[in-house]
């Protein structure tokens, strides 16, 4: 018996979101594909748009170019917008989400505890 794969959960194809005509993008041309139970890190520098890329899976930002589809449903680009309530997508900010007593590595372990 061959196992088909699943669909992706999260599909990012070239998207590109940049704040002003005059600086350099803060996201450009990423593409990703998730599958269902696929766990995503991002790391960074400041800066380097992390925040960016995930406010843009969310819907709080409006991409310039490329498309954004969740559970096989474009939910950004090519003409397409759902708004960020639509979208079953949640987002906690790190500042209110990190213990400041714990280091990053026991952080990251409390998050993966009951896996």
């Amino acid at each position: 018996m061959i196992s088909m794969p699943y669909p992706p959960i999260l599909r990012l194809h070239q998207v590109t979101c940049q704040f002003s005509r005059h600086t350099q993008p803060a996201v450009c041309a990423i593409s990703l594909s998730l599958q269902p139970g696929d766990l995503l890190a991002l790391l960074g520098p400041s800066g380097c748009g992390k925040t960016t890329l995930l406010r843009l899976i969310a819907g709080f930002e409006p991409l310039q170019d490329g498309t954004v589809e969740i559970a096989e449903q474009r939910v950004s680009g090519e003409g397409a917008w759902v708004p960020p309530e639509q979208r079953g997508v949640g987002m906690v900010f790190q500042d209110y989400a990190l213990f400041p007593h714990l280091t990053v590595r026991q952080n990251i372990e409390f998050g993966l505890s009951d896996r």
